[in-house]
């Protein structure tokens, strides 16, 4: 069998291959047909080079020509709609409908347009400007991007597709982006776009490049290479961690969105008075998409009191109702698995954990809970993160065991707290500084899973759940500025000035700080 070619400086053929692999269906667990190359270091050397000499290119040319690459892109994606849904349904699992094709491909077409308003506006740059002392500064793109995306997004954060690529074009920035395993076709047809929609806003070929795989110890060293000017992943804590320090010895910037455990409040009065439908929402939180969210809650922290018994009984009974579910992979059951298990041996009591076998990708949820106190005494036993459809209650025996058991939770992307205006408000005074010290998004009498793709939203977090956490994965146009460097220009000719900086506003009249007044004009 032929592999299917890979895109390098915007021709597709095949790839210097040291291996290949094929997707699975997740539903059934088979291989599909397609085979995909695995490539060696000399096609990624290849692309290094193209996306070197396209970065240079494309710090010439106006910010409109990318914006109308990203509008054109987003035309044609739209276009190829119903075509990329199929391919992500078989390669994933995830349901065509409401997910696939209700919800993320319109997320993944309004974030490319919203980045090419980014683009042609300038204002993300945040120029600035001192004209008596003639001193300007704004941000710039950092140079070529690399793009690793995770399994559970495969069109919203996909390869070529996804919010960290739009983000780096829209900086000014070319990508390479090598393709998630497990949904490569989604990519494919992406890309088969691509090559399109540059040549018609006449971008550099090698603007967006795409390899369908490459080896562990070549993306260590991709992200580290001088020709780099950064990268972005989301995935596991384990890969993220390697590829942040691998980036870091040679002091480039990496992106990444790791691991997160989502803690959710549940405060005394908010149970008495709607613990069912807390419970509720709980249960659809943590098994909607198989619980494959990266904002899923993996731990419920509540006071053990009646109404909270209650509450425990009526998510146990709403999760045993639920029964299998397909997981994105074979490998992410597994994990799943270890997980729960690693939460049973250090002390967390099993309320729901069936043992069906519907599959290698399929798993019912799994509930456990542990008392405050045994949390307490051992918490790196239980800040385990199990990603999919499983969560851990935390019953404490107090509002202050609650807050000590809060207090050993790491850096998280978002944090929940259910509370009553009334009864609830001194507790939750006491709890609030807890969560906001520790998660880069607080939600109030809301779950932290579905998350709006708008420009105050933070989409980042504290280390390990992310870093470096000032910044955000969604939310244009602030989140372009994790493919960007500040550059000033002091006492320089105006001819030696970027657009943005001259005393004349450019075309998309951004917004720029001048003599210490923001104007737009």
């Amino acid at each position: 069998m032929t592999a299917e070619p890979i895109l390098v400086a915007g021709q597709w053929r095949p790839a210097a291959a040291v291996d290949a692999y094929h997707a699975l269906d997740p539903s059934t667990g088979m291989p599909h047909a397609a085979e995909w190359p695995v490539s060696g270091w000399s096609d990624v050397d290849c692309a290094l080079d193209a996306a070197a000499a396209a970065s240079r290119e494309l710090a010439t040319l106006p910010a409109v020509r990318i914006a109308t690459f990203l509008e054109g892109y987003a035309a044609r994606l739209e276009a190829r709609g119903a075509e990329l849904v199929a391919a992500a349904h078989a390669e994933t699992g995830l349901p065509r409908s409401p997910r696939l094709a209700d919800v993320e491909l319109p997320r993944m077409l309004d974030q490319l347009r919203q980045a090419a308003a980014a683009a042609q506006s300038e204002t993300w740059r945040m120029p600035m400007i001192d004209r008596q002392r003639n001193i300007r500064s704004a941000a710039f793109g950092l140079g070529p991007i690399v793009v690793l995306p995770p399994a559970n997004f495969p069109l919203a954060f996909g390869a070529v597709t996804g919010g960290d690529f739009a983000a780096a074009i829209a900086a000014g920035n070319p990508v390479i982006a090598k393709a998630h395993r497990g949904h490569p076709g989604v990519s494919m047809v992406a890309a088969q776009e691509v090559v399109e929609a540059l040549r018609e806003a006449g971008l550099p070929p090698a603007t967006v490049q795409l390899l369908h795989g490459i080896g562990r110890g070549d993306g260590e060293r991709l992200v580290a290479d001088p020709r780099v000017g950064g990268g972005a992943f989301t995935g596991s804590e384990a890969a993220g961690r390697r590829l942040f320090a691998a980036a870091a010895t040679a002091g480039k910037v990496m992106w990444v969105e790791m691991g997160s455990l989502n803690p959710v409040v549940v405060l005394p009065q908010a149970l008495a008075e709607r613990g069912a439908e807390i419970a509720g929402e709980l249960a659809t939180s943590v098994t909607g998409s198989a619980g494959q969210l990266c904002t899923k809650p993996g731990l419920v922290f509540l006071i053990n009191d009646e109404a909270a018994k209650r509450f425990v009984a009526t998510v146990t009974a709403r999760f045993e109702a639920v029964g299998p579910q397909v997981l994105l992979t074979a490998s992410g059951r597994t994990q799943l698995d270890d997980a729960v298990a690693s939460l049973a041996k250090a002390g967390a009591r099993l309320l729901v954990d069936g043992p069906v076998d519907a599959g290698p990708c399929c798993r019912p949820p799994s509930l456990l809970d542990v008392t405050g106190e045994a949390f307490c005494a051992t918490p790196q036993g239980f800040l385990v993160e199990a990603f999919g459809n499983a969560t851990l209650l935390v019953r404490c025996g107090s509002l202050d065991e609650l807050c000590r058991a809060i207090a050993h939770v790491q850096g998280t992307l978002a944090a929940s707290l259910y509370s009553t205006a009334g009864g609830d408000a001194e507790a939750a005074r006491a709890v609030r500084p807890l969560l906001v010290a520790r998660a880069g998004r607080l939600v109030e009498n809301r779950m932290p899973t579905g998350l709006a793709v708008t420009p105050p939203m933070q989409h980042g977090g504290p280390w390990p759940s992310a870093g470096p956490p000032f910044f955000s994965a969604v939310g244009m146009p602030w989140t372009l500025l994790r493919f960007a460097r500040r550059i000033c220009f002091d006492n320089c000719q105006p001819d030696a000035l970027p657009p943005c900086l001259q005393d004349e506003p450019p075309a998309g009249r951004p917004w720029r700080f001048i003599d210490g007044s923001w104007l737009h004009a």
